[in-house]
């Protein structure tokens, strides 16, 4: 983990050094130690501001906060970044359990079932007209008839659409 630290007025103690270094080690090990870590540690009058901001693959985290205590200031922002982290790194691990679970549900590709040609009545081919044969349709319960067309000779199907009306095929 690169560590970068900036102070503005306030003096840098080894015990809070120590402490920032710890703390960060376990948000390197969240982050698998590829991160880049810049604290700023400021003194304004009476108050103390910290300000963590890591820089982890395409992603930036930011962790502040300003209270009247050095120590606590730096704990603060600590776990705000430790929140952060934790909840985009969660979200890593819940994409990787998704595609896994998706990876073991997909089915084992079997053989496809050989295809049955099953063979229906056979019926006379009469010659219609198409207005006749829609006729024949309509009040039938078949989906579709087969006539052979009286104006043209030609074989010819006539099937009910999805849409309600007809539709027909000449060859």
């Amino acid at each position: 983990m690169n560590l970068e630290l900036t102070t503005r007025n306030v003096e840098l103690t080894p015990t809070i050094e120590k402490r920032l270094r710890r703390a960060l080690e376990k948000i390197g090990r969240i982050l698998d130690d590829a991160a880049k870590v810049h604290v700023i540690l400021a003194a304004e009058k009476h108050r103390f501001l910290t300000e963590i901001i890591v820089t982890w693959r395409d992603h930036q985290f930011t962790g502040m906060a300003e209270t009247d205590d050095l120590y606590s200031s730096v704990t603060e922002a600590i776990d705000r970044l430790r929140r952060q982290t934790l909840k985009q790194k969660e979200k890593f691990a819940a994409r990787r359990r998704a595609t896994r679970k998706l990876v073991k549900t997909l089915p084992v590709e079997s053989p496809a079932p050989e295809v049955r040609i099953v063979r229906a009545p056979r019926y006379s081919v009469k010659p219609l007209t198409p207005d006749e044969a829609a006729e024949l349709l309509l009040k039938s319960n078949d989906h579709f008839l087969v006539f052979r067309n009286a104006e043209t000779d030609r074989v010819a199907v006539l099937y009910k659409r999805t849409d309600g009306h007809l539709g027909l095929i000449e060859p």
